[in-house]
């Protein structure tokens, strides 16, 4: 977490910033298969939850340049896609 601190008649005053995630919360389904892609996944749930700025259109770009570079290593055969779409296809 960050503090936000400022010197105030000479004394030294923090204030703490509010984080969007409260890690008390935060679970890893089990099995955890392959972390980075899971991060990836992860990055980008978040960066949709939140105001687009320049800092969730930088996050969704390298998130999203992984998953494409997983995507070329699979084996041929597979694929892998958001799950709507897959539903959409499945249909």
């Amino acid at each position: 977490m960050y503090e936000l601190c400022v010197n105030i008649g000479g004394t030294r005053h923090c204030f703490p910033l509010p984080s969007l995630i409260d890690t008390a919360h935060i679970r890893i389904p089990k099995p955890t298969n392959y972390p980075p892609f899971e991060l990836a996944i992860a990055v980008l749930q978040l960066v949709d939850a939140v105001p687009d700025s320049e800092l969730s259109r930088e996050l969704s770009k390298v998130a999203n340049g992984f998953i494409e570079q997983v995507k070329r290593e699979l084996p041929s055969g597979t694929e892998l896609m958001m799950e709507e779409k897959a539903a959409m296809e499945a249909a």
